[in-house]
């Protein structure tokens, strides 16, 4: 009989651990007692960080009492035959037998790796495993903010559900959102392929609070105009039902007489299909059966399927008023229930019917009540406003909240959020005011952050006041170059040149000026050979006539001067159907202090043709 394997467990660490420098980390160690043998051995789990696959590793083992006294050393343990690629962990297969039995603990040194290609790296000062790689979970950060970090990583095809880390970023290493160790001169995750600035700046609080205060406007912008397609719905329904309305009244007389006969109708339709057959039967006898079930349905209460019977059947008896009514009994039921939103709108779409006016007062009034309550205090404003009820205790109330509000969020500088209410709030106080400010703020913001789009949007709005006026003609220049990236396709502004030199070849070469409204910039060279080819990219700022290339590093936008702009024509060249010049320094060969001529096609102030 096979004897069974006892083993008793002395000690186990899941470390991840590292040293500058070091071709793997160390992730776990065990000490197990194998009693069916009476050793013990010890384990490591190790991890390749390296870009080189991993053929053999050398390292030491120092064996440790329970208080720590070292009582043994086993040198040179050796693990071969290995082909271990990049972020792959190895080395739990391979046991190392302790000898002293007093060791309780462990620890391993590293002393050599060797890569499949032979190099070997030494541990020449035997360092330590002393620099911890755990991180912590990104869950941890506000919840708010992790949405938003989910919504980038959406926007730029990373799978979200790898970023489970809140990153490092150390001056020797960088440890990424997956969990993966990267080195200092990796520019992108080995392992997910995430950029590092892109990281930096998207789990950057400050930044990642800002782009949740612009997703939160975006969406208010569009449930303001999906409100206002609504209201459009609305008005659109009320006219035609104004329409039919009077086409109803037009049809009352007509009907008021077969009211009368319509009462002993039954009688007379059943006497007459008796006698007549099937011909009286299908022209009087089928109406009154469709009749008879529209009514059979609206006293079973499904006043939708009722009012579809009784407008097919047209003016057939009260088939016109009754479908009125279905929409009227079902609306009391809807306010009975307490849901008054839908109950107003179904008053609203029959208001000339009966009291149906009165009732959509009473629910709107009512409706704004409860999400008063809600704290919906905007909604509840937009509600009272329909009913012309500005001097409603509600709405004084919901426009006090909605005030405060509004004064907390730009307390807290979510600005875009506090404009919103200020600028809803209107002649409200001093909401005016106060609206403008938050705005300009946000504009200035935007233009900080090389949102151009969002910054000239705002600036244009704030026209006269303060000193927007002056950083609209400080950013004239800025508008011309880039107008034409504000086109519907999205295209850049471009902005060519034949007057170039190619830094590869030195020959006469077509230079290719991009210019985009995200404050991204690439400069492109085409030379004789056809050959097209990227010289320099990134982001740009244009204050006055001078271009300047910008660098976001430790969490600040930096500036470096790249080229003056001389001057900027417009209608004045005619070349190729382009009408404007902008003289500048060559940004590519800066030293040679050449100035070249871009030429593109100013149509308006604000539009540039590609040409």
């Amino acid at each position: 009989m096979e004897k069974e394997e006892k083993k008793k467990l002395l000690e186990e660490k899941n470390i991840h651990l590292w040293f500058v420098g070091s071709p793997v980390s160390l992730q776990s160690m065990k000490l197990e007692l194998d009693m069916n043998v009476g050793a013990i051995f010890a384990y490591a789990k190790f991890m390749n960080v390296q870009p080189h696959n991993i053929s053999s590793m050398v390292c030491d083992i120092i064996c440790y009492d329970s208080i720590r006294n070292p009582v043994d050393v086993l040198h040179d343990c050796k693990y071969e035959g290995f082909d271990i690629v990049r972020n792959k962990e190895f080395g739990t297969e391979v046991p190392f037998k302790v000898k002293n039995q007093q060791t309780r603990n462990i620890e391993f040194v590293l002393k050599s790796v060797t890569t499949t290609s032979g190099q070997t790296w030494y541990n020449k000062d035997e360092k330590r495993f002393s620099k911890s790689l755990v991180q912590d979970s990104i869950f941890n950060v506000q919840t708010d903010m992790h949405s938003q970090f989910i919504v980038n990583c959406g926007k730029i095809g990373v799978d979200d559900t790898k970023m489970s880390f809140q990153p490092k970023l150390s001056k020797d290493y960088w440890l990424c959102a997956c969990g993966t160790l990267n080195w200092i001169d990796e520019t992108s995750c080995c392992s997910c392929g995430v950029d590092r600035e892109w990281l930096r700046e998207n789990t950057d609080m400050e930044i990642l609070k800002s782009q949740k205060e612009q997703t939160e406007y975006d969406l208010q912008e569009l449930r303001a105009k999906a409100a206002e397609q609504e209201r459009l719905d609305r008005e659109r329904a009320r006219q035609e039902f104004a329409q039919r309305k009077e086409a109803y009244k037009k049809q009352v007389k007509k009907s008021e007489g077969k009211k009368k006969f319509g009462k002993i109708l039954p009688l007379i339709l059943l006497l007459v299909i008796l006698l007549a057959g099937g011909y009286f039967g299908v022209f009087y006898g089928i109406p009154y059966f469709s009749y008879k079930m529209a009514m059979d349905e609206y006293e079973k209460g499904s006043y939708d399927s009722a009012r579809q019977k009784f407008e097919k059947m047209g003016d057939y008896l009260d088939s016109e008023e009754m479908v009125f009514k279905c929409t009227y009994t079902k609306a009391d039921s809807y306010a009975q229930a307490g849901n008054y939103k839908a109950a107003a709108e179904m008053y609203q779409s029959i208001i000339t019917y009966s009291d149906s006016e009165a009732r959509y007062i009473e629910c709107i009034k009512n409706y704004a009540a409860k999400i008063y309550e809600e704290a919906k205090y905007k909604e509840a404003i937009a509600a009272l406003k329909q009913i012309d009820e500005q001097e409603n205790e509600i709405y004084k109330k919901s426009q006090e909240k909605l005030y405060l509000q509004a004064g907390r969020d730009e307390k807290k500088q979510y600005f875009k959020t506090a404009y919103d209410k200020y600028d809803y709030l209107g002649d409200y106080k001093d909401s005016k005011q106060k609206a403008q400010e938050c705005l300009y703020t946000v504009a200035r913001l935007a233009y900080e952050k090389l949102d151009y789009k969002e910054a000239l949007e705002k600036y244009d709005q704030l026209k006269g006041y303060k000193d927007v006026d002056n950083i609209l003609d400080k950013i004239s220049t800025l508008r011309k170059l880039i107008s034409a990236a504000g086109k519907d396709d999205g295209s850049p502004a471009v902005w060519e040149t034949e007057d170039g030199i190619c830094p590869k070849c030195q020959k006469q070469a077509q230079y290719i000026f991009e210019f985009r409204l995200d404050g991204t910039y690439k400069i492109s060279v085409k030379c004789e050979t056809d050959d097209t080819f990227v010289v320099a990219e990134g982001r740009f700022k244009i204050e006055d006539s001078v271009l300047y290339d910008a660098e976001y590093k430790k969490g600040k936008m930096l500036f470096k001067k790249m080229a003056d702009i001389k001057e900027v024509k417009d209608n004045v060249l005619d070349k190729e159907g382009k009408n404007t010049c902008i003289v500048i320094t060559d940004p590519v060969n800066p030293k040679n202090k050449k100035t070249i001529k871009l030429y593109g096609n100013v149509i308006t102030d604000d539009t540039v043709s590609l040409g």
